[in-house]
């Protein structure tokens, strides 16, 4: 069972549709919410929409962002440097989103490691396409 929440964070409709594929794969995940930055939004009104799906406490929250150095990755590391048990990974795709919701047990080093590496193993181009370009 895991231990910890999880909130998809990035612009626009991308984190609700990255939570709605993954519940497609999983069928219903508890503890996992979305939060996208809305065109005209603030930083600041943003910041308060992400504090809240965190929510307070001691439980550990896995924060999944879409762009490294965009306004949600940003706002999400600010509360991740203040927060200990707030961990942020951003460049999340379906891969590592599915692997999360999955996962069982506590958010620790381990977990985050096997993460970044599923996400990056995810990402791939068929040998086919490869040939092509070769010639």
């Amino acid at each position: 069972m895991r231990t910890f929440g999880i909130v998809m964070a990035g612009h626009g409709t991308l984190p609700a549709a990255l939570l709605a594929s993954t519940e497609l794969i999983c069928g219903p995940v508890a503890d996992i919410s979305a939060v996208g930055l809305e065109p005209g939004e603030s930083p600041d009104h943003y910041a308060e929409a992400l504090r809240t799906a965190i929510g307070h406490g001691n439980r550990g929250v896995l924060v999944l962002c879409d762009l490294l150095g965009g306004t949600p990755f940003n706002t999400a590391s600010a509360i991740a440097r203040r927060s200990p048990r707030v961990v942020c990974i951003s460049g999340v795709n379906l891969v590592m989103a599915v692997e999360a919701a999955l996962a069982s047990g506590e958010l620790d080093d381990a977990l985050v490691e096997r993460l970044l590496e599923v996400g990056r193993d995810g990402i791939t181009e068929t040998e086919r396409h490869r040939a092509s370009r070769a010639s």
